[in-house]
């Protein structure tokens, strides 16, 4: 590489030099053949002939500025027929004999003085056109100089290049020597030992020889072996205990890369999917295309994960999904599954009770108010009226409470069969809030409650079930009346943020213990049950609530304090396609 720069600079600067010399040389001749060959001579001239002078005359005036024109061995004059372009005579005799017709002389013998030769000619020469009397072109001073002294120079001009460029080459030849053994030699090393670094040996240590740069580097490397040693032992420990937990929980766990294909599957996952050790595993083998969209999975907002559930071979597995990234690029996907097939049993058992409860008791107790308000119509004046009245007051409650409740329980029925059909439409979902607030403002005023509406932006196209929306805001609102103390604040707002509908209802009430609010959505559940029952609650105003919301594309929120107050946050997709 050395050698190779060292013989560009040289030959670049020969070349420089030749030019430069070539170059030297001509504008040299240019301008002394201006200087001598002037007009004031070339008048003399014209003047001669006009005065009869001969060929001869015409010569020794010229050869009288021999000395001037610098004539000697190597540049020569003639004196030539300014028709025909042939020497007459000259200061070389014999070279005049042979004398071929140039650029220059043609030009001369169009009445232009000769200068066509450049620095880049095998000759230099100079041509003077003199005017007879007739004023055409008599004779031509022609000056021609073979270059033969320029050769000679560039000659040696060479023999020093070249002389210069073998000394460079000793010299590249003992540099080269002397680097191999002070840097090539220590970064040969360097990657001997980063190749075994490669392999996974981090055990080799490099000798530091020096204390220059190169010394540092060694030292630095072997530094970072050892680190490098220490990081993939921690990386093996850590990495056998997630095989180990993989490997013995019960959840099953399969990840995959941003391809799609499986680059990890615990036995768990294996068991639960029916998936064979030697099968070779893709995302749309492990679920179907119909049950989960790898694509969508893809573009998952980072924190955020995608839940469904699928069937194999009549079990129900829960899947949770989620996507990893590097430097905000998704690398792959990651999913959890989890049998829940006896808890999904266990649920519709329960689904199933509710039902037929409800079914069975619904027309007993309508026979027992029908009965009820019979008898009120019929009252004799000799029975204790009052006392008869509370009876039947008391009866027609309790009526009236489990018909509540059984009606909450086809409601809940219905949304968990999906027979209870949504009848969506376009509404004014801020009109719909303000009415359902001023309708329960009485209820309010009763308890000497602050009950307010307050929108943030209007919202005025809303699709959904205008009744069961109503249904569910008139519920939340209802609960927090009955659970706020006479003289509290209650207060609605909504707002409209991109394509997501918010409905805030937030009280300065009881509040609810935290203990108590994973579970305050199940169905039948109360916080305190007598004050509940007290109430006139049946335990299951929340759970319709969700299941409306979730029927929306929605969902429901509640954050507490207990003895501070409640927070339902409710989110409802504006554009419902539910």
């Amino acid at each position: 590489m050395f050698s190779a720069l060292t013989l560009s600079v040289i030959i670049a600067i020969g070349t420089m030099m030749t030019v430069t010399t070539n170059s030297f040389y001509h504008n040299e001749f240019v301008s002394l053949m201006e200087t001598v060959l002037s007009e004031p001579f070339k008048e003399q001239l014209e003047n001669n002939i006009a005065n009869g002078a001969d060929f001869a005359s015409i010569y020794e005036s010229v050869d009288a500025y021999a000395g001037q024109l610098g004539i000697d061995t190597f540049r020569n004059f003639y004196v030539l027929d300014g028709k025909t372009g042939k020497a007459f005579w000259g200061s070389n005799s014999e070279l005049a004999l042979t004398l071929e017709s140039s650029p220059s002389i043609i030009a001369a013998m169009m009445g232009r003085v000769g200068n066509e030769s450049n620095s880049r000619s095998r000759y230099m020469d100079y041509a003077l056109p003199i005017n007879g009397a007739d004023g055409t072109v008599q004779y031509i001073v022609y000056v021609k100089d073979s270059k033969e002294e320029t050769s000679s120079i560039l000659s040696n001009i060479f023999v020093i290049i070249f002389q210069s460029l073998l000394i460079g080459i000793i010299i590249s030849f003992l540099f080269g020597i002397i680097l191999s053994k002070t840097i090539i030699s220590p970064i040969t090393s360097l990657t001997q030992k980063a190749q075994k670094i490669t392999d996974g040996d981090f055990g080799n240590t490099i000798d530091v020889r020096s204390v220059d740069e190169i010394g540092r580097l060694t030292e630095t490397f072997n530094n970072m072996s050892y680190e490098l040693a220490q990081i993939m032992s921690t990386l093996k420990s850590e990495n056998d205990k997630l095989e180990t937990i993989f490997k013995y929980m019960t959840d099953g766990v399969v990840a995959f890369d941003d391809m799609g294909d499986v680059i990890h599957i615990n036995p768990a996952a294996r068991r639960m999917l029916s998936i064979d050790d030697e099968q070779q595993l893709v995302f749309n083998t492990v679920f179907n295309k119909d049950e989960i969209s790898f694509g969508q999975i893809s573009f998952l907002a980072p924190d955020s994960t995608f839940e469904t559930i699928i069937d194999r071979g009549g079990k129900e597995i829960k899947v949770y999904l989620a996507t990893f990234s590097n430097d905000s690029a998704t690398k792959g996907v990651v999913s959890i599954l989890q049998d829940i097939t006896e808890q999904q049993r266990l649920e519709m058992a329960r689904k199933e009770f509710v039902a037929n409860v409800s079914h069975e008791l619904r027309t007993p107790l309508t026979t027992v108010k029908s009965y009820t308000e019979t008898l009120k119509d019929f009252l004799n004046d000799e029975i204790d009226k009052e006392q008869f009245e509370s009876f039947l007051t008391t009866i027609e409650g309790e009526a009236d409470r489990m018909t509540r409740l059984i009606k909450d329980l086809l409601i809940l029925s219905k949304l968990d069969y999906g027979k209870n059909q949504l009848h969506m439409e376009h509404f004014n979902l801020s009109a719909l809030l303000a009415d359902v607030t001023k309708k329960m403002a009485i209820s309010a005023k009763a308890k000497k409650q602050n009950l307010i509406y307050e929108p943030t932006n209007p919202i005025t196209d809303f699709v959904g079930d205008k009744d069961r929306i109503e249904q569910v805001i008139t519920n939340i609102i209802s609960n927090a009346i009955k659970y706020t103390l006479d003289g509290g604040e209650i207060s609605v707002t909504s707002m409209c943020v991109y394509d997501t509908a918010y409905i805030k209802v937030k009280d300065s009430g009881i509040g609810i213990p935290k203990k108590d609010l994973a579970h305050i959505f199940e169905r039948f559940f109360r916080v305190d049950k007598a004050r509940s029952r007290a109430q006139g609650g049946t335990g299951l105003g929340l759970a319709i609530a969700k299941e409306i919301t979730e029927a929306h594309g929605g969902t429901i929120e509640i954050h507490s304090v207990f003895s501070k107050g409640t927070e339902v946050t409710i989110k409802l997709p504006l554009n419902n396609k539910s």
